[in-house]
């Protein structure tokens, strides 16, 4: 190979020079959904209070932009973007709220993809957001969701830890079929105020699925509304029967609390098969299996370890394969002496 010469050398390192720029102009022309802070921390939250957070973005690319979805990592977000289209330097923002109610007190990473069309690509945004949760007023359950054919009730408990509690001074539902009242007000064992809230869905309840929610009000500004979300589904008399149709737990401090075997009977005999079985709370695990006989059996335990406080109210769905498709909710109450 022969030698090259010093301007043949320098000509070449201008080419290369010259190439490298190309791509990074050909980089930044491809460029489209750029966020300003696609990471962000927003410190410390209390939870029971309603939390919003931007993503600020701006289409730097030369096509528009077309947002096909937006998945938050858990049922706790509501992502929402306010168009689906952008054009090239359009500016526009993800509004993500986070239902802290929910949310055990401690550091928290939410996550949200963001899923888009750029001319003939297909693309994916990652925004996260962190917070360290403190919890000075706990409402359970956080939410609720009714499988009903019938009236049916449930308690909503509201605890608060400071030494200065706050009043409940009123609750309501969304909706005139739905009842509530203040029960009772008490306190735990050690000595924080509770207040036990009876829910009713009442017999005229119409039929569907139905998104209701339930209002806490107190005469703390910082808490002034507590808001429970309520999936309400109301449906023709379902025909298979639940034992025990509740799950209570109770277990001495230091002790775990024991498990409870739930069997599901069809009324006419038929076999039952549980698919899928969800819960409300982390600190609840399921495990089912077919049998007895035609029965199906779901064991329900709760670890005592993730428990905050000395009580728990939440729920367990059981997503029925067989005799027909169905779902059943079983309240699942546990409490520490």
């Amino acid at each position: 190979m022969g030698r090259i010469s010093t301007t043949g050398r320098i000509a070449w390192m201008r080419w290369v020079v010259a190439a490298s720029c190309l791509v990074v102009a050909a980089n930044h022309a491809r460029a489209d959904l750029v966020f300003a802070e696609p990471h962000a921390d927003a410190g410390t939250v209390h939870s029971s209070v309603p939390m919003m957070h931007h993503f600020t973005f701006v289409n730097q690319g030369p096509e528009p932009v077309e947002i096909l979805r937006v998945l938050g990592s858990c049922g706790c977000l509501k992502p929402n973007v306010a168009q689906t289209t952008y054009k090239p330097g359009e500016q526009g923002k993800v509004d993500l709220e986070v239902h802290t109610l929910s949310q055990a007190p401690g550091p928290h990473t939410w996550t949200v993809r963001l899923s888009y069309q750029c001319g003939n690509e297909l693309r994916e945004a990652e925004l996260q957001l962190r917070a360290r949760v403190v919890t000075e007023v706990m409402v359970q359950p956080a939410a609720i969701v009714f499988h009903v054919d019938k009236a049916t009730g449930r308690d909503v408990t509201v605890t608060d830890f400071r030494k200065k509690p706050l009043t409940v001074t009123d609750v309501r539902g969304s909706s005139s079929s739905l009842k509530a009242q203040v029960a009772e007000r008490g306190h735990d064992r050690k000595g924080n105020t509770v207040y036990r809230i009876k829910l009713e869905v009442t017999e005229d309840y119409p039929d569907g699925r139905h998104e209701e929610y339930l209002d806490i009000y107190s005469d703390d500004p910082a808490y002034g509304n507590l808001r429970v979300p309520l999936t309400i589904v109301k449906r023709a008399q379902q025909h298979l029967t639940v034992t025990p149709d509740h799950v209570t737990l109770e277990a001495h401090e230091g002790q775990p609390l024991p498990a409870r075997i739930v069997l599901l009977r069809d009324n006419s005999d038929q076999k039952v098969l549980i698919e899928h079985v969800l819960v409300d709370d982390p600190a609840i695990t399921c495990t089912w299996a077919q049998g007895p006989n035609n029965m199906a059996t779901l064991k329900v335990r709760v670890d005592r370890a993730q428990i905050h406080g000395d009580s728990l109210r939440s729920n367990v769905q059981v997503l029925i394969r067989k005799p027909a498709p169905e779902t059943l909710t079983i309240p699942v109450v546990c409490t520490i002496d």
